[in-house]
């Protein structure tokens, strides 16, 4: 063990250096990643939230799919879920879903967006245990501007997304729609064939917005609706989503709220059980440069009935929870350091909980709280002005997942049951990071020792149950890339351990290799060829019931013509028609099915749009 620690402690890692194009930006002093004035969509390909993986795919930042279209959820060298927060223009914006179908990526409306920020340090607001993704949003202008995209698929996949904008005087009205139908598989299965679907129900979503801009105020505004919305990863689906939410601001400081109402069931899926979930969640927030505070209520109540027999449970027992932080940066040169201290408090109103939770875990409170801080500290420098090279070191600590602590589900027959464990200790993570940069290549080396990570156990009982333990594990590996006018290549890796049980840690994608051919613009046209190699995750862990995934292969292709102020974009994505599924799309969340979802088969995209 102390062999291990020292080698995660002094391993020398690189951290990003600088570089710049039209997509993204990489900083050295904040170990981030900036997706910079995305034209949404960028140059080659749209960024509607079906396809944030555009953007977000790099140095170790990918997308889980968890169902159709825009249902996806974030995953970083290792981590993923609450260990990275998705902040929206500063405010954080909580699942309602235990399951976490409503993602807080959903929340994104391109229409409105201009840059993405991917943080993997700790050092700055806002920031989960591995960091951040932090979407924000372009202020309205004061000359008349108006923007439309319009996205038509076709073959494995049909659907059509359509957005629309219009500002003046430094106000802005965005409207968006979409509708399609479940893909099908590379065998032209659809949901129908794979999954117990009674029908391939159409989806739709709807989003308004208004964001306002005078002098140094600015408020805004959105509701947004989603609607049977298929996960056949789980045995679930999204029935609808409602969302509500405002803003105001001064200078550097912003008041928010925002509001979820979910629903979920069975009822699309061929079943003798009928299961419901519906949740709401309520986030107030007030923010700045250096500070965050905010409150947050959530409540799921789930219901299931099978063979005359009903079960009613406090899924998540009505909860408050209150956090806050300050933070402190100083830049000395080559040097920089940050604090940020915080403290977490929660508490649940439905007490009879605690009862269920003392099934499992001895002497459960209804009320827990938690102190959080981090400590970064970064240097760069350039050698010989041909090398920047640059080196992080960080620790911080951050409160356990609010379902780890609180989430209560009783199931019928043998199926396990789902609890919480209000005792969990808090996570702390020692982490560095380095990287080297040398004309177009990159190299990016890290490692993470986490002791109390929150991870999931089995517990044979009188009923056998899922619940939360904490353990210790690392996380280490590297991100290598080569990015020139007509090529770009990227591979990444990531080895896990759980040290406390000497397995192979649960949830890691396995090693990714990612190339693409820009060709010289020919008639205005730019084309590309991408072709993607995941390897096969044989590292699993067997006790949670984790399988292997094979290898695949798939190949990508997309063509752009612009005038003017029109740009229209081809895209043909798995052009070899694969059957594959990715490792990250196995859930254990309550609901899981357990099943093995293929991607699509080829997929064609058409968007036209007009002042993007």
């Amino acid at each position: 063990m102390k062999k291990l620690l020292i080698f995660v402690l002094f391993l020398p890692l690189l951290i990003n250096a600088q570089d710049e194009d039209s997509v993204k930006v990489y900083l050295l002093n904040q170990i981030e990643i900036r997706s910079q004035k995305i034209a949404l969509p960028d140059n080659v390909l749209p960024i509607d939230k079906d396809n944030l993986g555009t953007v977000i795919n790099h140095k170790g930042f990918n997308l889980i799919r968890k169902g159709v279209f825009f249902a996806q959820d974030i995953y970083s060298d290792g981590f993923k879920r609450d260990d990275i927060n998705v902040i929206v223009d500063g405010e954080r914006y909580h699942s309602a879903c235990p399951n976490r179908m409503d993602s807080p990526l959903t929340r994104v409306n391109p229409m409105d967006m201009e840059s993405v920020e991917l943080v993997k340090s700790t050092s700055g607001n806002q920031c989960g245990l591995a960091g951040k993704v932090e979407f924000i949003r372009a202020t309205p202008v004061q000359q008349l501007r108006i923007k439309g995209s319009i996205t038509a698929l076709a073959a494995a996949t049909s659907g059509i997304d359509a957005g629309f904008s219009i500002e003046k005087m430094g106000q802005r009205f965005s409207f968006r729609y979409a509708e399609g139908l479940p893909y099908s598989d590379a065998d032209s299965k659809k949901f129908t064939d794979l999954y117990s679907y009674r029908d391939n129900y159409k989806y739709r979503l709807g989003e308004v917005s208004y964001y306002g801009n005078s002098s140094n105020w600015k408020y805004g505004a959105s509701i947004a609706y989603n609607e049977n919305i298929s996960f056949p990863y789980l045995q679930m689906d999204e029935r609808f989503n409602r969302v509500a939410n405002g803003f105001v601001s001064y200078d550097e400081n912003k008041l928010y709220f925002n509001y979820t109402s979910h629903l979920m069931d069975n009822t699309l899926r061929q079943s003798m059980m009928f299961m419901e979930t519906d949740a709401k969640n309520l986030t107030i927030g007030l923010v700045g440069k250096t500070y965050d505070f905010f409150y947050r209520n959530w409540k799921a109540d789930n219901q299931i009935r099978a063979m005359g027999m009903t079960i009613t449970n406090n899924l998540i027992p009505e909860i408050n929870n209150i956090g806050f932080s300050l933070l402190h940066e100083e830049n000395a040169g080559s040097v920089n350091y940050s604090g940020r201290f915080g403290f977490s408090y929660f508490n649940i109103n439905e007490r009879e909980s605690v009862n269920f939770y003392k099934q499992y875990v001895e002497e459960a409170k209804p009320s827990t709280a938690f102190f959080t801080f981090s400590f970064n500290t970064s240097y760069t420098t350039l050698i010989q002005n041909v090398v920047g090279f640059g080196l992080m070191a960080e620790i911080n600590s951050e409160a356990p997942q609010t379902e780890a602590l609180f989430i209560s589900v009783k199931k019928p027959m043998l199926n396990p049951d789902w609890s919480g464990n209000p005792n969990l200790s808090q996570p702390l993570k020692a982490g560095l990071r380095s990287s080297i940069l040398y004309d177009k290549f990159s190299l990016e080396l890290f490692a993470n020792y986490v002791w109390d990570y929150v991870s999931l156990t089995r517990l044979t009982t009188i009923k056998p149950v899922m619940t939360y333990k904490n353990i210790d594990a690392y996380f280490a590996g590297f991100n290598l890339g080569y990015e020139s006018l007509y090529f770009d290549s990227e591979l990444n890796y990531t080895y896990a351990q759980n040290t406390t049980e000497e397995t192979p840690l649960a949830e890691i994608q396995p090693l990714n290799l990612k190339n693409t051919i820009k060709l010289p613009q020919v008639m205005g046209l730019n084309l590309y060829i991408r072709h993607t190699y995941n390897n096969a995750q044989t590292r699993i862990d067997e006790n949670l019931g984790e399988t292997t995934t094979p290898a695949y292969n798939k190949f990508d292709a997309g063509v752009t013509y612009s005038f003017s102020e029109l740009t229209l974009n081809i895209e043909a994505e798995n052009l070899t028609n694969a059957k594959y599924y990715q490792h990250l799309s196995y859930l254990r969340n309550p609901f899981a099915s357990g099943m093995r979802v293929y991607e699509p088969g080829t997929t064609l995209r058409i968007n036209l749009r007009y002042g993007m």
